[in-house]
């Protein structure tokens, strides 16, 4: 150990003393803001991972749509029989239409799906009381939101109305609404949403035996984005190929946004710590005038010096980040009681609602954002002890002795 590494070490941890006070509360400041930094970048990245998770779950990995519709699925579905890459594949149709319980109206996006839904999304895991082979011509499952927002109950009937009932009121027409029930319930990141059966959808905007779109399920192993792009050259500009990415782009920038402004806001903790740090070396400065120059005039050169008050920022920053990482780990650990706490204490009721839809408060451990996090804390505190570090560099060894 060289005598500069020596001098840093005995600075902070004076013998005689168990701990020094500033270096205690100099510690204290990166471990905090260290531990801020991981739960924050970890909480932000598990619901990046829920969202994306709940995104495929609800709308498959790949949507080929039409503009219009694709009136022959048999055909469709035979030509998609030569992509190794596909897994399963089912016809879906879509659509606004007015929904009536009692005398309260909506306007929700209606669904249809066949029992092969199953196969290119995991929207059965999320149904309530009910499964899809409960779906057929006159029954529908409401998203739970939606039920909540009007009232309805399991086995409550509501009435259908189509788009074209409009059109057929200009021709003096009559179009009877179409009265469904209510056999169960489904969680759903879009609150104005339900589920029927792909022949309703087609009654209601009278497709005939066509469909808006297929969604696609890759099979594992395969790129999602490169098989979506090589469908989309091999189909042509006739048909739309969307997969979950592109379709939720807008979300997905916000939410890496998000966690890149989150990241920045929270690291004025650790510049507000580093300045603690100069301050504090500062101190030992002034405090240590004389010891510095009676080093220096036994050999020790100035960038010697500049070195050892450098040091002292880098054992801070080592013991405050390993300190931070453990506790956020443990706060993380601790974080569905703590969120109990805090909304039984302040009723967050908005809070609550919105962490109903996860089983618990997502967090997803990144060694990536933990070594970035690391090396940036580090590199603070190295840097707060430059200051410190020149001004003790420039003090002449004579005038120190001199007048101490």
């Amino acid at each position: 150990m060289n005598w500069s590494t020596y001098l840093a070490l005995k600075n902070l941890f004076p013998s005689g003393r168990k701990f020094s006070f500033f270096t205690a509360m100099s510690i204290t400041g990166v471990t905090l803001g260290v531990a801020v930094l991981v739960v924050v970048q970890s909480v932000m990245n598990g619901f990046q991972t829920e969202i994306r998770r709940n995104l495929i779950r609800m709308q498959g990995e790949i949507r080929v749509e039409r503009p219009g519709l694709i009136e022959d699925l048999a055909e469709f579905e035979k030509k998609m029989q030569k992509f190794n890459e596909i897994e399963a594949i089912a016809p879906y149709g879509c659509g606004v239409v007015m929904l009536i319980h009692g005398n309260q109206p909506a306007f929700p996006f209606a669904k249809g799906i066949t029992e092969d839904e199953a196969k290119v999304t995991e929207i059965d895991q999320s149904l309530r009381f009910c499964s899809l082979e409960d779906l057929d011509n006159n029954r529908i499952i409401l998203s739970e939101q939606l039920a909540m927002k009007m009232k309805i109950h399991l086995g409550d009937r509501v009435e259908l109305y189509s788009p074209l009932a409009l059109e057929a009121l200009q021709n003096d027409d009559i179009i009877f609404p179409r009265e469904m029930e209510v056999v169960g319930f489904f969680e759903a990141n879009d609150k104005n949403v339900f589920l029927c059966s792909l022949e309703r959808i087609q009654d209601l905007y009278d497709l005939g035996k066509g469909a808006h779109g297929f969604t696609i399920r890759v099979k594992s192993g395969y790129s999602v984005e490169n098989f979506a792009e090589k469908l989309q050259t091999q189909l042509g500009s006739e048909y739309r190929v969307i997969d979950w990415i592109h379709g939720n782009s807008e979300l997905l920038f916000a939410l890496r946004w998000e966690k890149t402004m989150m990241f920045f806001v929270l690291l004025f903790i650790l510049l507000v710590a580093s300045f603690s740090i100069s301050s504090m070396l500062i101190t030992n400065v002034v405090r240590k005038t004389r010891e510095i120059g009676i080093v220096m005039a036994m050999g020790g050169n100035r960038w010697g010096i500049a070195r050892c008050f450098c040091l002292q920022g880098f054992f801070i920053g080592v013991c405050g980040i390993f300190l931070g990482i453990l506790g956020g780990i443990g706060v993380l650990q601790c974080r569905d009681g703590i969120i109990e706490i805090i909304n039984r204490l302040l009723a967050f009721e908005s809070v609550q609602n919105y962490l109903a839809q996860f089983t618990h408060l997502p967090v997803e451990y990144s060694i990536n954002d933990f070594i970035f996090i690391s090396l940036f804390s580090l590199l603070i505190c190295i840097l707060s002890g430059i200051v410190p570090g020149l001004k003790a560099a420039r003090i002449h060894p004579a005038n120190a002795l001199r007048y101490e």
